[in-house]
């Protein structure tokens, strides 16, 4: 009779009970509910469990009704319907399997307060989902569940409240069942009103929620618990006259008017619900405004519902990078499983993209992801895509993947962090007109030099340290010295007396103070190392040994200041509109920055009055004269300090970086005004002066110019003249 119960072995039931926790509706029910989980899987479900038991008095009727359960819930599909899994009947008992949940009682009796604020968006949002459930019960199937209460509702992972218990369900032409006790009868003729006894559940129900299960009809007129938006519609859902009793369209408009529905939570779960439904300035607004919500929202509710609606979403939506946010805040939730097969894709994805705005989120959120990326994949997939925006002509760009480079660089294989990444970085660090970039190169090779080979660490650092050093850029010759002291474990003895040392010195002249005094620190350092070594020879293989053995060796005292500020913030780059028009002329014009007394000389004549207005020849004759000794000067200096250094074949590591170059008569100097992140403000050079500098050398091209002009005009008239000499001793001859 019965064909979904034909099989009588457990085998056939893929499903296995794991617990069975002591529920208070084991006590109301037909139906014993249990833990249970799929064979040989750990996806978790709920298995309802009758006992069918001849000796108990009706028990024909009580097993018609767990059957009829059964059927029903098997054929109706609705989102705040329990969902059907599987069915069994074994010998005595039957066994019925359904989405994981627990029973709505348990869930409101384990909260503490039911009035905070999320408490009460998350009651209204679950009424509404029984009432757009009693809806398409009454309405589309026909059906009266005959039976809404604390008893019948059911609470998913997901948070959704879904009615069950439909063993008293029938067709609205038919009279209800009868009860085996009274409690739950809704009073009145029900056939004067269709779906009135439904109605009155449901506000059997809403007084279950605030003062727990019902034990008499008459305490349902006690309302203090009850919020006061809900109060106005509450009467007449109780009343006892069926025809007294609201619609439900009328129970949705009155709460929506007193303001209970209609919160942040419903709002953002009709909007996933009806997604497919929004205009496109709807899905953005909605979207943009997920991320802060979240953060209010139960967990559950966020990983089990907005997730799984966003991943449908990215498959099939072009608003992927708004999509992106929100759902990676979220994906902090799942295990490391669950995060490369459902966020894994999506971000590779998102990678492949040429949009600029899509990388942006990418960079701006890798800290969140990076460290949860398997090696191979990101070696594999990722790395050539992300490497891409250290050549892209955004600078933003650029300078948000060197700083991204930090939270991936200990999962990179020997070739894309040895090889790949510091060909980029030696091409960032001598060639990129950006000086933040220079910067962040160089604090960015501070804080992942525990990572690269031993063998060629000390190389690779002592070429870029010594490189940013001679940075026309203040920051960037500060980061030099810092990455120099915070990464001191990491040079031999030999390379600190021959390359650090030097290198280090030749910044002890520098014109900022502030650069002078953390280099004399950092030399004092190193100094001391020397010396202990020298006091102590034993000392010395010691220390050797752990340059090369030791990813992470101590730091000592007098180095701790440079760790705390290489591995703690980058330069950040913050161009003020001001600024535009002195930066688009420092862009052409290579402006020195060793301030000495002729440079002085030369920039107080620019200045002058007479520079603006009619220059005299002597005037000119002078500033050639001064501008030719400084440009001696400055090769003389150029030529001297590139003697004995690897500043123009990469950082000298490697075959394939012979071809990266300088060209130092086009590298950009920027003057521009910056700022370091939460540490002390850096005195630059003002941009003003910078300006004036950039004027004066527009100005001098200029007057050369003229000067070239009336030298042309001059030659011209001479030959004008000695043409016209000529025709005229002709003429004289002819005649």
């Amino acid at each position: 009779m019965w064909t979904i119960f034909s099989r009588d072995s457990s085998k056939d039931f893929p499903y296995e009970i794991s617990e069975s926790p002591s529920y208070r509706f084991n006590e109301k029910s037909l139906w014993k509910l249990n833990k249970g989980k799929k064979k040989n899987t750990t996806q978790e479900v709920s298995i309802f469990e009758f006992l069918i038991n001849d000796d108990i008095p009706g028990s024909e009727t009580r097993s018609a009704l767990a059957k009829s359960a059964v059927k029903h819930l098997k054929t109706l599909k609705h989102p705040n319907i329990l969902s059907f899994l599987e069915s069994s009947e074994v010998k005595s008992i039957i066994y019925l399997s359904t989405e994981y949940v627990e029973p709505l009682e348990s869930f409101i009796s384990s909260q503490n307060n039911l009035h905070t604020d999320i408490m009460k968006q998350y009651i209204a949002w679950g009424i509404s989902n029984i009432i757009d459930g009693l809806k398409f019960l009454n309405f589309e199937a026909k059906l009266c569940h005959n039976k809404v209460n604390i008893w019948s509702v059911f609470v998913n992972k997901a948070g959704q409240w879904k009615l069950g218990e439909l063993e008293y369900m029938n067709s609205i032409e038919n009279s209800p069942p009868s009860y085996a006790s009274g409690l739950y009868c809704a009073p009145g003729n029900q056939r004067q009103s269709q779906f009135s006894i439904d109605i009155w559940g449901l506000g059997v129900l809403i007084w279950e929620v605030f003062n727990g299960p019902l034990s008499n009809q008459s305490a349902l007129k006690i309302s203090k618990k009850i919020p006061k938006e809900i109060l106005t519609i509450y009467p007449k859902l109780i009343a006892v006259d069926p025809m007294n009793r609201p619609s439900y369209d009328t129970v949705i408009s009155t709460l929506r008017e007193q303001g209970y529905f209609g919160n942040d939570l419903e709002k953002t779960m009709t909007s996933l619900s009806q997604y497919h439904i929004l205009d496109d300035f709807q899905r953005t607004a909605f979207l943009e405004k997920l991320p802060s919500l979240l953060e209010t929202f139960p967990k559950n509710i966020a990983l089990y519902n907005v997730l799984p609606s966003l991943l449908e979403m990215f498959n099939y939506v072009k608003e992927q990078k708004v999509i992106f946010p929100p759902m990676i805040k979220l994906s902090t939730m799942l295990d490391d499983q669950e995060f490369e097969e459902k966020i894994v894709p999506c971000i590779i994805k998102l990678f492949e993209s040429n949009d600029r705005a899509t990388r942006l989120l990418l960079l701006n959120s890798i800290e969140l992801y990076a460290s949860r990326l398997n090696a191979d994949l990101l070696n594999t997939n990722i790395f050539p895509l992300l490497v891409s925006g250290l050549a892209d002509a955004s600078p933003t760009i650029r300078e948000l993947t060197v700083r991204s480079m930090v939270h991936i660089s200990s999962k990179l294989n020997y070739n894309n962090l040895n090889v790949e990444l510091m060909r980029h970085f030696a091409r960032l660090q001598m060639k990129d007109d950006q000086g933040s970039i220079r910067t962040n190169t160089t604090v960015c090779l501070g804080k992942i030099a525990q990572h690269l080979d031993p063998k060629n660490r000390s190389k690779i650092l002592t070429s870029a340290f010594s490189r940013a050093l001679k940075d026309p850029f203040q920051p960037s010759r500060m980061a030099g010295v810092s990455a120099f002291s915070a990464t001191q474990q990491y040079y031999p003895l030999i390379e600190v007396s021959t390359r650090v040392l030097p290198a280090l010195c030749q910044v002890t002249l520098d014109p900022e103070k502030g650069v002078r005094d953390i280099t004399f620190q950092t030399i004092k350092g190193f100094l001391g190392k020397l010396e202990n070594v020298s006091e102590d020879a034993r000392l010395k293989e010691k220390l050797e040994e752990e340059v090369i053995n030791t990813t992470n060796p101590a730091i000592p005292t007098w180095a701790g200041w440079a760790v705390t500020t290489v591995t703690s913030k980058f330069y950040s780059s913050k161009t003020s509109q001001k600024d535009e028009k002195s930066i688009e002329l420092s862009k052409n014009i290579s402006i020195n920055t060793n301030v000495n007394n002729s440079e002085q000389m030369y920039s107080n004549l620019i200045k002058d009055n007479t520079v603006k207005n009619v220059y005299n020849e002597r005037q000119v004759e002078n500033i050639n004269t001064i501008q030719n000794s400084l440009n001696q000067k400055n090769a003389m200096d150029d030529s001297t300090s590139s003697n004995g250094w690897d500043d123009d074949s990469g950082w000298n590591v490697g075959d394939d970086w012979e071809s990266i170059g300088v060209d130092n008569s086009n590298s950009v100097k920027d003057k521009s005004d910056f700022g370091w992140e939460d540490q002390e403000p850096i005195l630059l050079e003002n941009s003003d002066e910078a300006a004036k500098k950039a004027e004066a050398e527009l100005l001098k091209e200029e007057m050369r110019k003229k000067r070239e002009e009336r030298k042309q005009e001059r030659i011209r008239q001479l030959e004008s003249k000695r043409n016209s000499k000529q025709s005229l001793k002709l003429g004289g001859k002819r005649l």
